[in-house]
């Protein structure tokens, strides 16, 4: 009995279908590379609208920053690291159910993916996933579905501190405010350590979700000190609102970190943001243009350096495991979530 003959496409479709692939790869590399291109021209045009309002804007900031008390200047550049550390371990608690993965090799990743994502077509992203899935067992689509959970546990943390910023706006208290941020991160914590045994996954996301809200607090400590820095200091609810916003201009997937679209949103956002927000003072686009492409400078200065170190040690291992002839994962290190080990 003779085997049916198994239907081939045609050599021109296949070529078709081939070149049809290859130009949705560059429309979408262009598309990544003229979001790059857009982005730094936006953080130029922040800078040209910063200095066109108040031509000494910029040198202004850097004496504020000069004659403020020395620990502004150590909070200033240590409060990025809080934010690479919180997030670090907030994507491995979601990530760590699905391979073998320790919280330093987590830490380089993400300090690494910092720096690259500066670059055109994002490849700290994308060169973090494609080591997840060769050193630690990962595969694409569990860290694809770990970058949504991580974007749905950030917008519920932001809605949280969103809703006590408005409800709170113009209270004085300080207790009120550590009250504010301080409540989900207690019962984040507290959820996770109850369910870490009887529903782990839940637990994760409870930790995630309270790493989350310290990671945005730290950044609306960020934006309260930048506009400190620049003469127009602002309520810790308007930092909050701030906040929040940079955390959306982040997401959208124009250009790497936010870059141009982060500065626009919050220098309109400042110019907007109602008195009782703003200490019973007023901010102007200038200032929060200003303050925002402060903070930025402040970032790019934090994450060279540390990007730079962090690449060293995820080469260092890479070139490591490719010596040893092994993916880095014994076999069946893969985790279920009624695993209870971190």
């Amino acid at each position: 009995m003779k085997r049916p003959r198994l239907r081939r496409r045609p050599i021109a479709g296949r070529v078709r279908a081939l070149a049809g692939r290859a130009n949705r790869w560059r429309q979408t590399r262009w598309f990544r590379i003229g979001g790059f291109i857009a982005g730094a021209m936006l953080v130029v045009l922040a800078v040209a609208a910063a200095l066109r309002q108040d031509p000494n804007a910029m040198r202004d900031a850097m004496d504020a920053l000069g004659q403020k008390p020395w620990w502004y200047a150590v909070l200033f550049f240590a409060l990025p690291l809080l934010n690479w550390l919180s997030i670090s371990a907030s994507l491995w608690l979601l990530l760590s159910r699905f391979g073998r993965l320790g919280m330093g090799e987590m830490n380089a990743l993400i300090g690494m993916a910092w720096l690259l994502n500066y670059l055109p077509m994002r490849p700290g992203m994308v060169g973090r996933i494609a080591y997840h899935k060769a050193i630690n067992g990962i595969g694409v689509k569990q860290s694809g579905l770990v970058l949504v959970e991580g974007a749905t546990i950030t917008g519920v943390a932001s809605g949280v501190l969103l809703l006590g910023a408005l409800l709170l706006r113009g209270v004085e208290a300080k207790a009120a405010w550590a009250l504010v941020v301080a409540m989900p991160i207690l019962m984040g914590g507290a959820a996770s350590a109850l369910l870490w045994t009887s529903k782990p996954l839940l637990a994760r996301y409870c930790a995630a979700g309270a790493l989350r809200v310290i990671d945005i607090a730290v950044w609306a400590g960020r934006y309260a000190l930048a506009f400190a820095i620049v003469g127009s200091p602002i309520e810790l609810s308007g930092a909050l609102v701030l906040a929040v916003a940079s955390q959306i201009a982040m997401l959208i997937p124009i250009s790497g970190n936010g870059l141009g679209l982060r500065e626009w949103l919050i220098g309109a956002l400042a110019a907007g943001l109602p008195a009782a927000m703003l200490g019973g003072g007023d901010a102007s686009l200038s200032q929060g243009l200003t303050a925002d492409v402060l903070n930025r400078v402040v970032e790019v200065l934090v994450a060279v350096p540390l990007g730079l170190v962090c690449l060293a040690i995820i080469a260092a291992r890479l070139r490591r495991v490719q010596r040893l002839g092994r993916t880095g994962h014994p076999e069946g290190t893969q985790r279920s979530d009624s695993d209870p080990r971190p």
